[in-house]
């Protein structure tokens, strides 16, 4: 599903300032996934707890993230994750804009 700009760009700029990082792209939701992959694929190697803390953070399902880490290796794991991430973020956005009279 094809997303305005506006969201793409808000979402992007909230994960930029969860996980303390520049540089996500904010016109490719492809591209948005693939890097927030590496960056879950990181926390996941080296800081699993605070990959915890953020998931429960921006409110991603706990179940969806027990199911997403089922039988599959880091990386699927990381993309996996990195989908509910975004799609839970893309949610917010859209409420965000549509209630704040944009």
């Amino acid at each position: 599903m094809p997303y305005s700009p506006a969201i793409l760009a808000g979402t992007t700029n909230h994960l930029q300032r969860i996980f303390e990082v520049d540089n996500l792209p904010s016109s490719d939701l492809e591209a948005l996934e693939y890097k927030l992959a590496h960056v879950v694929l990181h926390l996941i190697r080296s800081d699993f707890n605070r990959l915890l803390h953020l998931l429960y953070r921006i409110d991603v399902d706990e179940r969806k993230v027990k199911a997403a880490m089922i039988d599959a290796d880091e990386d699927t794991v990381s993309i996996r994750i990195a989908r509910l991430i975004i799609k839970r973020e893309i949610q917010k956005t859209e409420i965000r804009l549509r209630y704040s009279g944009r």
